[in-house]
């Protein structure tokens, strides 16, 4: 248990020296975020009746600055994996796996590093939030929220690494990453109640993991519970979504990393 966990903090802490030599792409990923939270945000204000009539008490931003640190994590999140990519092209993972290294290590040392990235990127958000006037009733919630930032975030990176290793190709990659990020952020009440979608949408969205984290940051930011499902079990499908695509992750990345490129 010491060698894994020893392994999986080697490439945990290499995927952060990484990290931090790239900050133009750092920049790059908040550029989408900024643009949803403040256009999109002052874009539909004109909805506030709407989400008040759900009993959403407040500004429209400050309904969807939940969701925005949400895409924050997706997007991180999920194109973390092309590091995945770029070590099997450049060699690394050959090297890596000529290693005593756990297979599962590496999978779970990379998944470990972007859940924490997308952390530090979600909180410049909450950031920006604060800075064009979201009200936040209570500044200790940032710290669970964080939390659940981070616990989201290994989730989706497990799919991200998973992609990647399947992935015989960086076309192939960013194709499936690209068909799953937008569509799962949109089938979920990010930017509107879920007792406003359509009863069909509704139903797919409840299917949706994003829906209860978004649902649970928007609570815990704003105070208010919308579409009608209880905190912990919220917080229960999280877990289980999270164990769940771990387990997978560090599946999927042992059988195939070793397959040819």
């Amino acid at each position: 248990m010491n060698t894994i966990l020893y392994d999986t903090y080697t490439i945990f802490w290499r995927e952060l020296k990484r990290y931090k030599k790239s900050r133009s792409g750092v920049l790059i990923r908040l550029i989408q975020p900024v643009i949803w939270i403040i256009v999109i945000g002052n874009t539909f204000s004109g909805t506030e009746p709407l989400i008040q009539s759900v009993g959403f008490e407040g500004k429209y931003i400050e309904f969807m600055a939940p969701g925005v640190i949400i895409l924050t994590a997706i997007f991180t999140s999920i194109f973390g994996g092309v590091n995945t990519l770029w070590d099997r092209r450049y060699g690394f993972m050959n090297k890596a796996l000529s290693s005593p290294i756990s297979r599962s290590a590496i999978a779970l040392g990379k998944m470990s590093a972007i859940s924490l990235i997308a952390a530090l990127q979600a909180s410049l958000i909450i950031g920006i939030a604060l800075a064009i006037g979201v009200n936040f009733p209570n500044p200790i919630m940032i710290a669970p929220i964080m939390v659940i930032v981070i616990l989201f975030s290994l989730g989706f990176s497990g799919i991200s690494v998973m992609v990647a290793a399947t992935a015989k190709s960086q076309e192939t990659f960013w194709g499936m990453i690209n068909f799953l990020g937008m569509p799962l952020f949109m089938l979920s009440p990010a930017l509107f109640p879920l007792e406003l979608l359509p009863d069909w949408l509704a139903v797919i969205a409840k299917l949706n993991p994003v829906t209860y984290t978004i649902l649970l940051v928007r609570e815990l930011m704003t105070g208010v519970s919308d579409g009608g499902i209880p905190i912990l079990l919220s917080l229960g499908v999280l877990i289980a979504f999270v164990l769940v695509m771990m387990a997978l992750a560090s599946y999927v990345f042992t059988r195939e990393v070793n397959k040819p490129f």
